[in-house]
């Protein structure tokens, strides 16, 4: 599955499933909740469509009526951005080192935590 980029729109559908009680919502319901925004039923419903077809939400119909929910989580979204992030950076070493010097004190002390417990290579 190919994971395209998600402009602004898309992500806002996406936070908007991510917060949904039941995990998932129509695309009136999408309508109706984004905040400050008045977009046409017919582009959101391109959006969920498109977002479908990049494998980031999943539908079904009940009735005449599609409901999509999200088959990614919010912090997979978040890694794979950081990841691209990163390559993008064209020094990942120096990117890295100067998202550690910003983080709190209290994301370091996870960040060495979780890197404590991950297997290396010669691990495997």
């Amino acid at each position: 599955m190919e994971d395209a980029g998600l402009g602004p729109l898309e992500a806002a559908v996406l936070d908007l499933l991510w917060d949904a009680g039941d995990g998932e919502m129509s695309v009136r319901q999408a309508v109706e909740a984004l905040p400050g925004r008045t977009p046409a039923y017919t582009t959101i419903s391109t959006v969920m469509e498109n977002l479908r077809r990049k494998g980031w939400v999943e539908r079904r119909r009940t009735g005449r009526v599609w409901f999509y929910r999200p088959l990614r989580d919010r912090a997979g979204y978040a890694a794979r951005r950081m990841h691209g992030a990163l390559t993008d950076s064209g020094d990942p070493r120096a990117a890295l080192l100067r998202f550690v010097d910003e983080m709190s004190p209290e994301d370091v002390d996870v960040l060495r935590s979780l890197l404590a417990q991950a297997p290396r290579e010669d691990e495997e």
